[in-house]
């Protein structure tokens, strides 16, 4: 009979709740296979709008046609933000797109997230060993 091992007595796990946060970049000489920009998870919806504005606010480093970056900086500065804020705080995803030249785009979303985290057992002292 085969029994599943028993978790060690000091590792705690706890539900965590966050916000997923990628950026996703897509162009044509891959077949618009999606291209891994940046993957993190942030604490709060308000985390995850502010990395999301400060990348859309540099967003014309990418090579953007005036109107895209004209585009992104209104939604980072003009208030559609605070639609995306809102919508996270509903517990609904966001983003938002941006074309490229040469019928690339890049991709910003936010969804929320309920994952699981664990603790380490701490170290056992010095000049102990475990059992």
């Amino acid at each position: 009979m085969r029994t599943s091992p028993r978790p060690h007595p000091l590792v705690q796990a706890q539900r965590q709740c966050g916000f997923r946060y990628e950026v996703l970049r897509y162009g044509p000489a891959n077949g618009f296979v999606p291209e891994p920009v940046d993957l993190r998870v942030l604490a709060t919806p308000r985390d995850a709008i502010r990395v999301l504005r400060v990348q859309l606010r540099s967003s014309h480093v990418l090579g953007l046609a005036p109107h895209e970056a004209g585009r992104a900086l209104y939604w980072a500065e003009q208030g559609g933000w605070v639609h995306a804020l809102g919508a996270l705080h509903r517990g609904e995803d966001c983003g938002f797109t941006l074309m490229l030249r040469k019928g690339r785009h890049i991709e910003w979303h936010v969804r929320p997230l309920t994952y699981v985290s664990l603790s380490a057992p701490p170290p056992p002292p010095y000049g102990h060993t475990l059992p």
